[in-house]
């Protein structure tokens, strides 16, 4: 298996170029790359942080090919954003654009989220194609494929639902992103179970841990995350070192390297920009130790 790291973090205080160095002082040689992370086209204007429109992908593409570094996966988080949620012709014309910048960047992975676009536990298919429709083509079309990650908060908090929501699509273009974690804040059992329900539909995978955050032991509020839903409701997550959650991370890798995996493991540090490093160290650490990763 191969490691990256999300970019999404140090986006916000960081350039390309110098995130790269990171993550190559930790023998991590791929980020899963953000819009914040390339830079504006000369001349444009920021369009929203959320989208890749205006960035310049052609100089971000230039960056990491300087720094000898792939890109693991290109992420689109509207979803994240409710006006741009609520705009379906919006947000279905970027997501294509995601795919053909994931292309250009030589991807072959483009990770999004629904969230604001539906928060409920149902999704319907006509809402589904409206949105995603215009993307599984593109990605047909350029062998890209379209990861839908699963969030304590949306449609796909239940395992059962993201394994319903994929089917409908009916597209080997698209598939989801295995965030054991994220389940586990919703209250279901991340591994073994949401995995083995899954794990013909995964095509990507996020390596965090969690556990619920009690500051009496020592939990710093820069890890601290959201609230916690199903039978955790009342709690909030924190996110410890891969290594020490709740999460049996080690057991994880070790089936889906059994299994047969060869894709991308994100590494998905949910911290401060400040911390950052103290998590690459201590987590690369552990994970190339696990013998399950090329360096």
């Amino acid at each position: 298996m191969k490691l990256a790291i999300s970019g999404e973090t140090l986006g916000s205080v960081m350039e390309l170029d110098e995130i790269l160095k990171l993550f190559k002082k930790y023998e991590v040689h791929a980020i899963e790359i953000w819009p914040e992370n390339i830079p504006l086209m000369e001349g444009k204007s920021l369009i929203h942080k959320r989208l890749y429109a205006n960035r310049d992908i052609k100089k971000a593409k230039e960056i990491i090919e300087a720094n000898q570094m792939k890109t693991a996966c290109v992420c689109f988080g509207a979803g994240f954003d409710r006006e741009l949620a609520e705009n379906t012709e919006l947000f279905a014309e970027e997501l294509e654009r995601a795919v053909y910048v994931a292309r250009e960047l030589g991807a072959k992975i483009v990770n999004h989220y629904c969230y604001y676009v539906c928060m409920g536990d149902d999704f319907p298919e006509e809402k589904m194609r409206a949105y995603y429709g215009r993307a599984v083509k593109a990605a047909e079309e350029c062998g890209v494929t379209l990861v839908l990650e699963n969030e304590a908060h949306d449609a796909t908090k239940n395992p059962v639902n993201m394994l319903k929501f994929v089917r409908t699509m009916n597209s080997p273009a698209f598939k989801t992103n295995y965030d054991a974690t994220n389940y586990y804040q919703a209250g279901f059992e991340g591994f073994p179970y949401a995995y083995n329900l899954l794990k013909e539909e995964i095509a990507h995978v996020h390596i965090k841990n969690g556990c619920m955050y009690h500051p009496e032991h020592g939990h710093l509020e820069e890890s601290l995350g959201g609230y916690m839903t199903g039978v955790f409701k009342g709690n909030s997550v924190y996110y410890p070192y891969a290594a020490d959650g709740a999460v049996n991370i080690h057991g994880l890798l070790r089936k889906i390297a059994a299994d047969g995996y060869q894709g991308y493991c994100s590494l998905e540090p949910h911290t401060a920009p400040e911390l950052c490093e103290a998590y690459y160290k201590a987590e690369t650490e552990y994970l190339y130790e696990t013998g399950y990763f090329e360096k």
